[in-house]
């Protein structure tokens, strides 16, 4: 039987879910053998168990795009660029940085609150992957289609439903509740805010905690027309019931470690989305036959953001192999390998928009 401590160590990530998609919670702790990749054209089997650690499936799932780009590396977690830090100098840059001209005044006022009183403040990882934008831009809007497809992949049980145009309430299933809410979404800056309650062995009340995660991210195209995502969030939150020793001992150096290490993680899963839309939609739709807890619309339109990820990759190849064959063909003075190319790759393209034109 797990001790107090080790209990809260394990299960904080899940009352981090508060402060947005990034954190959502991820049970640790867990180690299993990963549930065997089927091939193409194979069902999934979604009966068996899957639950290994977030980073165990997600390098199962990306292996299921088969192929992929040279500069594509499926399996590895996405560069960490700057390691975490809770240090005096990151949180006022952080705090100066945040778009609060863009909040209303009310919502203005709710930040200021909460920055007087901070129990512990976490600057997260900066993190580089690759990722088509519209697929970050999906789940970063809609974070409880993301928590569906965790459930549908057997990696958590969280549940998250959406209850207002930028409001959503989420429950771990062990008594840990939170309401979100995003305050801002757009361009580089993006604002999150969640109140909750967390269950604990520790205490003998739930402990009520106020957070706020701001995001920044870029995107940069790539010479071969994919796109990279630097992202970096900063963390605040506050317990307005517990004293500083009680938060010190909360937020141990591991349970800090584990946090940063969930960002990276979900960074993992924000790559494997993407590269799975632009390599396996037939995956993707496995996966969205399973999702629960979520709209029908919400289910269609992650077909069809999948369907013209996956044509715009098959474009992007297309036009990459015919840039190469010119390539060759200038220097070799031949231009046979163009030709070959010209009967090849169209067929593909047309038969992308086929289906499409079926759906």
């Amino acid at each position: 039987m797990l001790s107090g401590n080790m209990h809260l160590m394990i299960r904080l990530p899940q009352l981090l879910i508060c402060v947005g998609l990034i954190l959502t919670a991820i049970p640790e702790g867990i180690h299993a053998e990963p549930a065997e990749v089927p091939t193409r054209g194979e069902k999934a089997d979604g009966e068996s168990s899957s639950r290994g650690a977030l980073s165990d499936i997600m390098q199962v799932g990306a292996r299921l795009v088969g192929k992929t780009p040279r500069s594509s590396d499926p399996r590895g977690l996405p560069d960490v660029e700057a390691e975490g830090t809770s240090s005096a100098a990151a949180k006022k840059a952080a705090i100066a940085a945040l778009p609060l001209e863009h909040l209303t005044p009310e919502n203005r006022q709710r930040v200021n609150t909460l920055l007087k009183s901070v129990s512990f403040y976490r600057r997260l990882p900066k993190v580089t992957f690759n990722v088509e934008p519209d697929v970050y831009n999906y789940f970063l809007a809609h974070p409880d289609v993301a928590v569906s497809i965790w459930r549908a992949m057997k990696i958590s049980k969280l549940k998250m439903w959406q209850t207002g145009r930028f409001d959503y309430e989420a429950d771990t299933g062990d008594g840990s509740v939170g309401a979100l809410e995003i305050l801002h979404i757009g361009g580089e800056k993006n604002l999150v805010a969640c109140d909750g309650q967390y269950k604990t062995p520790l205490f003998t009340k739930p402990i009520e905690a106020k957070s706020l995660m701001y995001l920044q991210t870029n995107f940069v195209r790539q010479p071969d027309g994919t796109y990279q995502v630097t992202h970096r969030a900063d963390l605040f939150v506050t317990f307005p019931s517990l004293t500083i020793d009680v938060v010190a001992k909360i937020f141990s150096p591991l349970t800090v470690k584990m946090t940063d290490r969930t960002f990276t993680e979900i960074s993992l899963f924000l790559k494997m989305m993407s590269m799975a839309m632009c390599r396996r939609p037939d995956w993707v739709e496995q996966i969205t036959e399973k999702m629960e807890g979520v709209a029908d619309l919400r289910k269609d339109q992650i077909l069809e953001l999948s369907a013209q990820v996956y044509a715009a990759a098959q474009t992007r190849e297309l036009q990459q192999s015919r840039d190469e064959d010119s390539m060759q063909s200038d220097s070799s003075g031949s231009g046979a390998n163009r030709g070959v190319s010209g009967r090849s790759g169209p067929s593909r393209v047309i038969s992308a928009e086929h289906r499409d034109d079926d759906r």
